[in-house]
């Protein structure tokens, strides 16, 4: 198997680097794709490294393109002191999380050996034209003292990072929640001011959150940003589907780039909180941004979504006649893990909103793609993406975990009963290459020989909350609780630094809030056919408690797992259970109903 680095270098070398469609001369400079190759020659050459961090879909890395990057002197001043490298964040997230400088397009200026000696956002010509001549002067004069100072900040931001484990408890979810609900916006919705931000991992918080406890002031705040989100500019009313943000604080004026990251989980938000909230017609919007997904992002020779649609202005103050005249922004259709995986269980979220037997199906095909063209099954490896050369990056923490959740998603449907082997296969993958089994948690990439900060490893929260979460679930699902002991171990080793995170901890404090939470595991026994089965299995799936599991299990399929957990084959039943203690045999939806409210009640928090 090749290295990381032979990956990402081949990977870029195959291809060309994307820069600005409208005119602009920024491949005129000698860039170098990230890998040993370009630092080695930095090195050599004992030239800086002027890394530039830029996305398909990202306007102002268009703006530097047609700017900065097409300046002669720019230019000119790059290619004879420079090391020049640049990097798509989508396809080197590992990158970005090392080196991001606040947005992008990120322009970071590094040391040979890939330390931070200055950085910043987007750079205008003439600002950029004295950084080159600057920065190549301290680092031609003044080596040693940037060499010291880039030590001394190396060791604050270790000692910042050092993992302080410690116990779980109800505080963690309780500040969590307290600081969300001082950002939130009453008059607007949504948290903070401007630039607004979607932020689905806070909004699944507060929605598990009020399903936990019925506070109604949780419903209004869900409400409020919903609706404002939904029918203000940060939404495309003609097309569908969500803009990256609002430049204002009233949901007005958007970013007008689409991610299908940010859309496959506002889409898992807008169902669920369809299922709880059936009469506020958030059913609208989920088919509305199903509608734009399947028209825009779909691959339908690939069976699989397309990573993004880039931001264009003009376009999107058209009306539908005008735009079909002007002729769609582009869309990356590169093939990403983790983006994937997300849709997929957004889609399987929307079919338990609607019931639309179409939204299983995509879902499923999306699985079987990410399954075939990414997962290497000898190497047991998930790898990132896909641009049509080939895949690429392997085991990446956001991969992994999203892959987890959508087995467990697939599972849960009833349908899929083989999805719970594959949930199987990605913790068993995650935890051999990526877990911290000294102080727990996961890293957020294998080690390897990359350069730079990639050197070090990071764990990332909320790549970390989503894998704990999977294997509470997983736990659940399959009574090994090694799984849960896995997953509490990586919760507990960021007790220590949470509250940094702010409301960015939102979904660890979900994450926390389960491992918290007795089990609550809703197994249907009886033959797909069977009216009682199949209305009993209805009603498990209506059940919404966040500590929830659910199984469908019919004798002539699943046979084995019937008899693992000791349950008779030939009866028509459903089992509630809490922990290690079930309920008898229910045999009908009111029953069914009762024993799940009463095990929601019953459900406790333990450490």
């Amino acid at each position: 198997m090749r290295s990381v680095t032979e990956q990402a270098e081949r990977a870029t070398a195959e291809g060309e680097f994307h820069f600005s469609p409208r005119p602009n001369r920024a491949a005129e400079i000698a860039w170098r794709p990230w890998g040993e190759r370009a630092f080695q020659e930095a090195q050599v050459t004992d030239k800086p490294v002027l890394l530039a961090i830029s996305a398909v879909w990202c306007h102002w890395c268009h703006v530097m393109d047609e700017t900065s990057y097409s300046d002669p002197e720019v230019i000119k001043l790059v290619n004879d002191r420079y090391v020049a490298v640049r990097v798509d964040n989508d396809q080197r997230p590992d990158v970005n999380r090392r080196y991001n400088m606040g947005g992008w397009p990120t322009t970071a200026f590094l040391t040979p050996d890939g330390e931070v000696i200055h950085g910043g956002t987007y750079v205008p010509p003439e600002a950029m034209r004295s950084y080159l001549d600057e920065i190549s002067d301290v680092w031609r004069d003044q080596r040693g003292d940037v060499a010291k100072r880039v030590a001394e900040m190396r060791e604050k931001e270790r000692e910042a990072r050092a993992s302080q484990p410690g116990d779980l408890s109800a505080e963690i979810v309780d500040a969590v929640g307290s600081i969300i609900r001082g950002q939130y916006d009453p008059q607007f919705g949504g948290f903070g001011r401007e630039p607004k931000f979607p932020q689905p991992k806070i909004l699944r918080f507060l929605l598990d959150e009020h399903r936990r406890h019925g506070y109604p002031e949780l419903a209004t705040m869900l409400h409020k940003t919903l609706g404002a989100m939904a029918g203000g500019g940060m939404y495309d009313q003609v097309e569908g589907g969500f803009f990256r943000y609002s430049t204002t604080r009233q949901w007005e004026v958007p970013h007008f780039e689409k991610m299908l990251e940010d859309n496959a989980e506002l889409l898992a938000v807008f169902a669920e909180a369809h299922r709880s909230f059936p009469g506020a017609g958030y059913d609208r919007v989920v088919r509305d941004v199903v509608r734009w997904m399947d028209a825009t992002l779909w691959d339908t020779d690939g069976a699989y979504f397309a990573g993004s649609q880039d931001a264009d202005e003009h376009y999107y103050s058209l009306e539908a006649a005008e735009r079909a005249k002007h002729g769609a922004p582009y869309v990356d259709r590169t093939l990403y893990a983790s983006w994937n995986e997300l849709a997929a269980s957004a889609y399987w979220a929307a079919f338990n909103a609607l019931g639309d037997a179409r939204l299983d199906e995509r879902a499923q095909a999306v699985v079987r793609t990410v399954g075939t063209r990414l997962w290497d099954r000898e190497a047991k490896s998930l790898y990132h993406y896909d641009r049509g050369e080939g895949r690429r990056l392997p085991d990446l923490l956001g991969d992994l975990a999203a892959s987890l959740a959508a087995y467990l998603d697939a599972y849960e449907t009833g349908l899929h009963p083989g999805a719970l082997g594959g949930a199987r296969r990605t913790a068993l993958t995650m935890r051999e290459r990526l877990e911290d089994a000294e102080t727990g948690g996961f890293w957020d990439r294998p080690a390897g020989g990359e350069p730079g900060r990639l050197g070090t490893r990071e764990k990332p929260i909320e790549e970390n909350a989503l894998a704990a979460d999977g294997l509470l679930r997983l736990a659940a699902l399959t009574g090994d609780d090694r799984w849960r002991e896995t997953a509490v171990r990586a919760l507990r080793a960021f007790v220590g630094e949470y509250r940094r995170w702010g409301q960015f901890a939102a979904a660890y404090a979900g994450a926390v809030a389960r491992a918290l939470a007795e089990p609550l595991l809703i197994t249907v026994v009886g033959p797909g056919d069977d009216e009682t089965a199949n209305a009993l299995w209805r009603a498990a799936r209506a059940a919404v408690h966040p500590a929830r599991a659910i199984e469908r299990l019919e004798p002539a399929r699943d046979a084995d797992r019937i008899g693992a957990l000791a349950l008779p084959k030939d009866r028509v039943a459903a089992y509630v259970c809490v922990g290690t203690v079930c309920s008898a045999p229910l045999a009908d939806e009111a029953a069914l109903a009762l024993a799940v409210a009463e095990a929601a009640a019953k459900v406790a928090g333990r450490a």
